[in-house]
């Protein structure tokens, strides 16, 4: 049977060359198709870098539900009343509760379920007007809600849009590395505006013979919703561009998403070079520019990698 790696790496990072008030940004997910690795295996990592989230692993069984169950959702606050800072939860609303849910485990954000359907996360956090607070759910949330209620990458996605669309999104962009025993998938995220309601977001497939990278930057650029084999993409991922004046159709340029609505993400070394790294390691032929802000979404890699690979390019520092 086909099976999927998680890994986890959970990290605190300080460095003496910043002040010790920059927000530092170091979340990284790895992913690997089934053709591409060493054993036939889906690969999906997350480093978890920050200076809040705890430590805890939770183990949170499957669970049948009464017709009128709800879901309490809850959204991330920062919790400064210990010795250290932390995050805390504190409620956001109730939503009906499915019939039957899922069993997964949960180190800071949800990681995989008892249908091998895994989860992977960085934050790029996007345009700050399009931030929404006024939405339901966030990152940690989103990840539990889609490993309650998905067995698959492509259930998983479209679960995903549709309670975003219908109880809104609270959060930074963020990206989620997504994956089955048969394909993974990044799915990028940003809210729709301050006052209004849903999210914008799209999904592209990494091919089964490819390695990919997230690294606090979207990676997402021109979208085929035509190739549904590789794309999925909220009813309002160009429109929401073109009437903020992020994208002008009649210039000739193709939309692309990161350009849309993550511009900065091409300009930040810490997540270019991170790409570079990653890209460079396991396709060197290729030879990319360690200095371009630009990278494919995904390289065929030139031998198999396994999860050793993988904790060996998370180690790497150059």
């Amino acid at each position: 049977m086909k099976t999927i790696r998680w890994t986890l790496l959970l990290v605190t990072i300080g460095c003496c060359l910043v002040p010790v008030l920059h927000k530092a940004n170091a979340c990284t997910s790895i992913m690997v198709g089934l053709k591409a690795s060493t054993d036939g295996s889906v690969i999906t990592s997350h480093t978890c870098d920050s200076h809040r989230t705890g430590s805890d692993v939770l183990v949170v069984p499957a669970r049948t539900h009464k017709p009128s169950a709800t879901r309490l959702l809850t959204r991330r606050c920062d919790d400064d009343s210990g010795p250290m800072p932390r995050y805390g939860r504190r409620p956001s609303g109730p939503i009906p509760q499915v019939a039957k849910t899922f069993g997964y485990i949960a180190p800071a954000y949800a990681a995989m379920n008892d249908h091998q359907l895994a989860i992977g996360e960085s934050t790029f956090g996007g345009r700050p007007e399009l931030h929404n607070k006024n939405g339901l759910i966030d990152c940690e949330m989103l990840t539990r809600l889609i490993l309650e209620r998905a067995t698959t990458a492509r259930q998983a996605i479209r679960i995903a849009g549709s309670l975003l669309d219908k109880y809104g999104w609270c959060d930074e962009g963020e990206a989620l590395t997504i994956a089955d025993t048969q394909e993974v998938w990044v799915m990028e995220i940003v809210g729709a505006g301050k006052d209004k309601e849903g999210a914008i977001w799209v999904a592209q497939r990494v091919p089964d013979d490819h390695v990919s990278v997230v690294a606090n930057s979207a990676r997402i650029g021109k979208i085929d919703l035509s190739n549904s084999d590789f794309f999925m993409a909220s009813k309002n991922v160009s429109e929401v561009a073109r009437q903020r004046g992020y994208w002008d159709p009649k210039s000739g340029r193709p939309f692309r998403f990161y350009e849309a609505y993550n511009p900065d993400g091409r300009t930040s070394f810490a997540s270019t070079r991170r790409e570079w790294r990653v890209l460079d390691m396991v396709a060197p032929s290729l030879r990319l520019n360690p200095n371009s802000n630009v990278f494919p979404f995904s390289v065929k890699p030139e031998k198999p990698v396994g999860p050793e690979t993988v904790m060996t390019m998370f180690r790497d520092t150059f």
